[in-house]
């Protein structure tokens, strides 16, 4: 059951980091690029995925995830991790 999270969640994510950096490098300031990470990046990430593995929510479903509970664990990690990087570099800064 973890695997096919975990595979669920680096699927969109690296769309996702993709996303992060260019709008990051595009602002020219990577201070920010936790804050993408965990809000539009993921939102990014999310509607990429669809667009390019629209079949793959079919072996998701069999396997008893739905479209919904997917988004939210991969929203709830992303959220838990960009905030750990966030305060951790504010403690470093």
């Amino acid at each position: 059951m973890v695997k096919i999270i975990f595979k669920y969640y680096f699927d969109v994510n690296f769309f996702n980091l993709i996303y992060s950096f260019l709008l990051s490098l595009l602002f020219f300031n990577f201070y920010l690029m936790p804050i993408i990470f965990a809000s539009i990046g993921t939102i990014f990430g999310i509607f990429s995925f669809q667009y390019f593995y629209c079949n793959e929510y079919y072996f998701y479903h069999n396997k008893g995830f739905t479209k919904k509970r997917l988004n939210l664990i991969v929203l709830f990690l992303n959220v838990f991790i960009s905030t750990i990087v966030f305060i951790t570099y504010q403690l470093i800064k």
